[in-house]
């Protein structure tokens, strides 16, 4: 080979060293964390061995110092996405029946926290710089700053702090996604489908293994599926949401076993959905997915029918008493859970909740409760004549506004509405994408974001601490960043041009 030859290879050997290397210390930091996760257990457990579990305590620190801290400041690519759907699995996992009393923390709990401050590490040195190239990612930013800060005054201070610490992270890695590649941000969303898929899969293994572990007590005659998460509106919109991400990634297969084996993975979550029972879930997937396409397709013919129709049956109803009967009976018989019409019109009981939480709005509005103090405040004020109480608002404006009051509300509410709108608004112009992938990404949030809002009517959803909901609420902000700051690209490039013709 001649000495050009040579020194054409050099960049390209240069570069490979670096990725082995970063891979090495990737692989190296990892084992490093699950040995001190490992020993952590282990002390917390059985503490006998201190001075066996000490030493290894602080090798594994010194290993994720020296090597850990390299790999984040520099880290590949798809390390946000893998530290994303990370958290998107943990943050709901739980292998207990319920939540730990009096709003404390287990070792559960511990591990958890861990995660999210690896992802807030990688964050920090990543994205936090790139927050500022986007309103709604400063917003985002806000937000997350002001709910982790609001634990110092929370009620429930361990874990305000810990999903502070979760919410940073999450707001970090939007922003690093959002300005990175189409590539990068298409990892992310693969990364959550597959954690979906895992969810979903590992669910059913409970269920044919442990039947009892895997139906949510809290319901007990409903024979409602939680699977591996806390519960079954926790399992709910994970699957629904996988569902969604399953139709691009189905679309996008050309191998015949691949696309056949990701419409099993569809059918098993669309399954699993149904056995959970979540109302909200899968009526928020069905009202999603037709809510964007009459929004992708333009079908304004199709939209004023359709209206036209409810309007209709509406007058109908009024003018027609006992077919309002009919009606009311057959929506009892399709959402109610125990045939009671009360049951619908009480939202399952959460008026009285709701009622409850405006009290305690009322006497805190500004700065609220303190992030994580919703599940020790909400008792205070409320519980039936059996003396249940219940941990969420189950209604995330009020959810949030019991948490961080209208400061931090405020601030989540226009990080919300302006990626809604915005995807809306993206969605139906088609002009706006390059390619069918776009396309694909940008049709996929604004699903995912008709969906979440739906669901969050009756749930807490991604308001108040750090949920599932919140790391997918995250990159539905990234793609429509991603786009916004694309298009505005394409009009500097257009103005740039004009203003050399003329």
């Amino acid at each position: 080979m001649t000495a050009a030859g040579n020194a054409m290879n050099r960049p390209g050997m240069a570069l490979r060293r670096a990725s082995r290397s970063r891979s090495f210390a990737g692989i190296i930091s990892l084992l490093a964390f699950v040995a001190l996760v490992v020993d952590l257990v282990w002390l917390i457990m059985a503490g006998e061995l201190f001075l066996l579990q000490l030493p290894i305590l602080l090798g594994t620190l010194f290993i994720l110092m020296f090597f850990g801290l390299g790999y984040i400041i520099n880290p590949p690519a798809w390390t946000g996405a893998f530290f994303m759907a990370l958290l998107y699995f943990a943050q709901d996992f739980t292998l207990r029946q319920g939540l730990v009393g009096g709003g404390g923390v287990d070792l559960q709990s511990i591990v958890k926290g861990g995660i999210a401050a690896l992802l807030m590490s990688y964050g920090l040195f990543n994205g936090f710089k790139r927050c500022s190239h986007h309103v709604v990612l400063m917003l985002f930013l806000a937000y997350a700053l002001f709910a982790a800060g609001s634990a110092s005054y929370s009620s429930a201070r361990a874990l305000g702090i810990g999903s502070g610490i979760a919410l940073l992270g999450i707001a970090f890695a939007t922003a690093r996604g959002a300005t990175l590649t189409q590539k990068d941000l298409s990892l992310y969303w693969d990364a959550l489908y597959i954690t979906a898929v895992v969810v979903c899969l590992s669910s059913f293994a409970l269920l044919a293994t442990v039947p009892l572990m895997a139906r949510d007590l809290a319901d007990p005659g409903a024979y409602r599926m939680r699977g591996i998460t806390g519960s079954a509106n926790s399992l709910g919109p994970i699957m629904a949401a996988g569902a969604i991400m399953g139709l691009g990634v189905i679309r996008r297969q050309t191998v015949a076993w691949k696309k056949n084996m990701h419409r099993l993975f569809w059918l098993a979550m669309v399954a699993a959905l149904v056995l959970t029972n979540s109302r909200s879930s899968w009526l928020g997937l069905a009202l999603g997915l037709a809510i964007c396409a009459v929004l992708a397709r333009k079908q304004n013919i199709l939209t004023i029918l359709l209206l036209l129709f409810g309007a209709s049956v509406g007058m109908a109803v009024l003018l027609l008493p006992s077919l309002a009967k009919e009606v009311m009976t057959l929506f009892v018989e399709l959402f109610s859970r125990s045939g009671n019409v009360q049951e619908l019109t009480s939202f399952t009981g959460r008026s009285d909740i709701w009622a409850a939480c405006w009290k305690l709005i009322v006497a805190k509005p500004m700065l609220g409760y303190g992030l994580g103090s919703v599940r020790i405040e909400i008792p205070k004020v409320f519980w039936d004549s059996w003396g249940n109480t219940a941990a969420t608002a189950h209604n995330f404006v009020l959810e949030s506004m019991i948490s961080v009051g209208l400061v931090g509300t405020t601030l989540l509410l226009m990080v919300v509405l302006t990626t809604t709108v915005g995807l809306a608004r993206m969605v139906s112009h088609n002009a706006l994408f390059h390619d069918e992938r776009q396309r694909d990404l940008a049709l996929c949030a604004l699903r995912c974001m008709m969906m979440l809002l739906i669901h969050a009517m009756v749930e807490r959803a991604f308001a108040g601490m750090a949920a599932p909901s919140t790391v997918l609420l995250g990159v539905c902000v990234a793609t429509y960043v991603f786009f916004a700051l694309q298009r505005n690209v394409v009009r500097d490039e257009r103005l740039a041009r004009i203003r050399r013709l003329s």
